[in-house]
């Protein structure tokens, strides 16, 4: 039996269960849609067209007649704004799949208004850093030549690890 003063916290745990027992039904639907996600994009007046999967990952590039009236940098110029093009109409199908589960995830309640103590660990998970966009040898510390242990180049020397 529950006590009266967590019938509520029992009603929404109920209705926030149901709700995501929905939602993992209609996601398999969305995944099996998303796998299947093909876009394409054709430049050069239909002469060169890029066909992308769900990823934005080439799946297949057509020449057509004609194409030998370009020059191979012309040709590589046209390739990748195709795939580009292809990749951003992908993003863009994957955007409408989501949707739906995009604004059932905004209705559903936040985890720290059903239970507060979520709110402190939430504040604790860390955040995602992005990786270095300056190549390996250009950073301050890189992959020492003996048992691949990462050591500073520069400053006193002492293993990176071992501080």
């Amino acid at each position: 039996m529950i006590r009266p003063e967590n019938q509520r916290a029992a009603s929404d745990a109920t209705d926030l269960v149901d709700s995501l027992r929905q939602a993992l039904g209609g996601l398999a639907a969305a995944r099996g849609a998303r796998d299947a996600l093909t876009a394409s994009a054709s430049v050069e007046h239909g002469r060169i067209t890029v066909v992308v999967n769900a990823s934005g990952s080439i799946v297949r590039t057509e020449y057509a007649d004609g194409i030998e009236d370009l020059s191979y940098g012309q040709i590589a110029r046209a390739t990748l704004r195709a795939a580009q093009a292809a990749a951003a109409e992908a993003d863009r199908k994957k955007r409408e799949l989501a949707a739906p589960f995009t604004s059932m995830r905004a209705e559903l309640p936040l985890p720290e208004e059903m239970f507060e103590e979520l709110a402190a660990l939430r504040a604790q998970l860390p955040t995602a850093v992005p990786a270095p966009l300056t190549p390996p040898s250009e950073r301050s510390e890189s992959v020492g030549p003996e048992y691949g242990d990462v050591v500073e180049r520069r400053g006193d020397g002492h293993r990176f690890l071992d501080r």
